[in-house]
């Protein structure tokens, strides 16, 4: 679920679960003429395709929503409740429960490509955009259904060094114009993979998880979008990527689209061919014939040709920065009195950029809201979420009560009636349960 800044995940399915309708067509809502030449642009795209690349048509429902009033313009009608008719298009309001992201959603009888206004002008990004979230709605029947996995290994100093590394390699290796170079450096972006997973044996499957889902959604964009400068810029995304500060939830929108378009030369039926279980990177390993080596020496002879050791000193000194920030964490969300909101179940945006793992409590997220039976906790500044996705946890001192909640540092809580908040399980801790 592509994030321009947004990703959504209902609890750890592969859709939002979502029925309800919300009403007050007077509600603003995203511009009607642009929402139509959006809608036309990206029938044009999955037409194009015909359902060749999957098997399946990419050409789904369709919604625009704006986030700061829910209104929101659709290309049809709701199967479940009729929505109001607004010539070719049709219009309401999304009711609370529905997080607003770029993403796929299950609500109102249909599987929904939601995407936020106002989208991105230039191209090739609202291509990529459009055709990214419209492989979401699609993803289930191609057996890739949607996927939590935590990445703790990728905020520690040899896991971010390793990553970028292999980064490096990947766009050395798109941007190759001889066989021999393009294969050296492949070989070099899985020797940097394999001493990774040597030193994080649990990363494997955390990795070709979150590659399988955002991963190849990327890489979908990218093919589909009809841009003939497809791999120079694939190359400049990689670059982009090596300058990101938090990878967690962000690796994949980069090393995802680089393997699937190095399959697509090493061998250009692998998508009909592939077993689902298998992860891009060793998919590709087999078919360009490495057998990456995961010691310190392959390492270090591949790492030359990248700049390691510039890399090397600059992970030493964010790991030390990040060691203070990690504290400071600690001191607020675990070790202070904290508000533990259950979240089993509950419907979730985030910005996948912000996501700093805190093993083996979970993982601090910048900006997240999260929707569930109590009501909705919307996260500005740093909330937990436990491991198991069941707990979302912001620091408790110095809130103030609202007129339908709690507000304090950098979130807001909003209860639906029937809700309260109880002491919870250590003093000073809180909590929501329902009202006797």
């Amino acid at each position: 679920m592509r994030s321009r800044l947004v990703w959504a995940l209902a609890g750890a399915g592969a859709f939002l679960l979502l029925f309800s309708v919300g009403g007050a067509a007077a509600q603003a809502r995203p511009d009607v003429g642009a929402a139509v030449g959006v809608f036309d642009q990206a029938r044009a795209l999955c037409e194009a395709d015909g359902g060749r690349d999957w098997g399946v048509s990419l050409c789904g429902p369709m919604l625009i929503a704006d986030p700061a009033t829910r209104g929101f313009v659709a290309d049809r009608d709701g199967l479940e409740t009729p929505l109001e008719r607004n010539g070719a298009v049709f219009q309401g309001r999304l009711p609370d429960a529905v997080p607003i992201a770029n993403t796929a959603v299950r609500w109102n009888g249909r599987v929904w490509t939601m995407l936020i206004a106002p989208l991105p002008q230039e191209e090739p990004a609202r291509s990529i955009l459009l055709m990214h979230e419209a492989w979401h709605g699609i993803q289930d029947q191609i057996g890739l259904a949607a996927t939590n996995a935590d990445q703790p290994q990728l905020a520690t100093e040899d896991g971010r060094l390793s990553l970028r590394l292999e980064l490096r390699a990947l766009s050395a290796a798109l941007a190759a114009t001889e066989p021999g170079e393009r294969r050296r450096a492949v070989e070099d972006a899985l020797t940097f993979r394999a001493w990774r997973r040597a030193r994080f044996p649990e990363a494997q499957a955390a990795e070709d998880a979150m590659e399988r889902h955002e991963g190849l959604a990327e890489y979908a964009g990218r093919r589909l979008s009809r841009d003939e400068a497809m791999i120079p810029h694939l190359a400049e995304h990689l670059r982009k990527g090596d300058r990101v500060r938090e990878y967690a939830r962000s690796f994949a929108y980069y090393t995802g689209p680089a393997y699937g378009v190095l399959l697509d030369e090493a061998s250009p039926d692998w998508r009909k061919t592939w077993d689902r279980r298998e992860g891009l990177a060793g998919m590709l390993a087999r078919a360009v014939g490495v057998a990456p080596s995961s010691d310190d020496a392959a390492f270090a002879e591949s790492g030359r040709r990248h700049q390691a050791e510039t890399v090397r000193a600059e992970e030493a000194a964010r790991a030390r920065e990040q060691a203070t920030r990690t504290a400071a964490l600690r001191t607020g969300l675990i070790d202070g009195p904290v508000l533990v909101a259950p979240v089993s179940g509950a419907n979730f945006s985030f910005d996948p950029n912000r996501v700093t793992p805190l093993p083996p409590e979970g993982s601090v997220y910048g900006l997240i809201r999260a929707a569930a039976a109590w009501g909705v906790l919307e996260v500005e500044k740093d909330g937990l979420l436990s491991t198991d996705w069941s707990r979302l946890s912001v620091a408790y001192a110095g809130t103030t009560p609202t007129d339908d909640g709690l507000k304090g540092d950098g979130w807001t809580l909003t209860l639906k009636p029937e809700w309260r908040l109880v002491p919870g399980r250590r003093d000073g801790d809180w909590t929501i349960a329902r009202r006797p």
